[in-house]
């Protein structure tokens, strides 16, 4: 038979197993605090550019009509603005204007009138506009796009373009101008541009050639465009013309015209290239404290009506750049 003092060891044996055991427990719950804090979202710390913030673009341009006379059209109200060559000049709403043809005068006026207007973004402004043969245009920042106000019937149809557009170009028919033919033909639209000249009958495509750039890019949505007459882009390709003379790649759309659908989209793009897009949008002036950066690649997928700082934040993110918000300056740092 056992005595008290023999059964105390192995009533101290039982506690100190719980104490060790109550030890252990404590030990996983800190650890899976820890854990648990380390891989929880943390609160977002404060925009350090919310004081500096700059807004990104809107809808503002200028047109210019044949006579000279300049229209604000950010300040204009809607409804007819002009009548140029047979034709009504109509602001439909925010961000788009259209040339309404009246088709008892305008044969005669589009044959005899030579007037040609303009439509001009600046930096931190995009627009719209329907040419007067239902031609739609998409103007990007700091681009010019000059066109008749009415286009000859059976003529090519040319406009002229400084910068970046979208253009979606309907098929036109008309009478053959050799005498006695009765036949039809297909009307080409022509665009000139940063020493190109692109020539289409029916088609959607970008083009963007601002004078500042190295490169003037063309990419083919839909249908074909020829380019200075001898060389062909089809859908899904795009032309890129530089010193090196012009080469036809394959495209990638989206990104071509991501910007007329409201988003910066770039794949592994040099940072300079990037920043010129963000400049023009913004109206902003970039400076670089290392050029070594310019040519770095990034991608970035934002949109575009966000303030400056969620862009600047996203390539900031990559951990490979920085930026300094000054005024309407921004700095890269490295």
């Amino acid at each position: 038979m056992n005595t008290e003092s023999e059964k105390k060891p192995i009533f101290y044996k039982t506690w100190a197993f719980r104490y060790l055991a109550i030890a252990c427990l404590a030990l996983i719950a800190c650890a899976i605090g820890a854990l648990f804090y380390n891989h929880h979202p943390k609160p977002l710390k404060e925009n350090r550019f919310a004081k500096r913030d700059i807004h990104a673009g809107t809808s503002r341009a200028t047109l210019t009509l044949a006579d000279g006379k300049k229209i604000i059209l950010d300040d204009a109200p809607n409804g007819i603005l002009a009548q140029e060559s047979g034709s009504s000049i109509i602001r439909t709403g925010t961000g788009q204007i259209t040339y309404a043809v009246n088709e008892k005068g305008a044969d005669a006026d589009a044959t005899k009138s030579k007037g040609v207007n303009s439509l001009e973004t600046p930096l931190g402004g995009q627009y719209q506009v329907r040419l007067p043969d239902g031609t739609k245009v998409w103007l990007n920042a700091g681009s010019k796009l000059t066109y008749p106000a009415s286009f000859p019937p059976s003529k090519a149809r040319k406009v002229e373009l400084i910068g970046e557009a979208y253009f979606e170009v309907p098929k036109i028919v008309a009478k053959s101008l050799i005498p006695g033919n009765d036949t039809t033909i297909n009307v080409t639209f022509i665009v000139v541009s940063e020493k190109q000249r692109i020539e289409v009958e029916a088609a959607r495509f970008n083009i963007s050639g601002y004078p500042d750039d190295e490169y003037t890019i063309t990419t083919v949505l839909e249908g074909a465009a020829q380019i200075n007459y001898y060389n062909l882009i089809k859908a899904d390709q795009q032309s890129i013309r530089g010193e090196n003379g012009l080469q036809i790649t394959a495209a990638n759309t989206k990104e071509a015209v991501a910007w007329k659908n409201g988003r910066f989209l770039f794949q592994e793009e040099s940072l300079e290239t990037i920043m010129k897009s963000i400049s023009r949008w913004y109206d902003v002036e970039i400076v670089y404290t290392n050029d070594g950066v310019r040519k770095e690649l990034f991608s970035l997928s934002v949109s575009r009506f966000d303030n400056i700082s969620a862009t600047l934040k996203s390539l900031e993110n990559t951990g490979l750049v920085k930026f300094k918000i000054k005024g309407r300056k921004i700095t890269v740092l490295r």
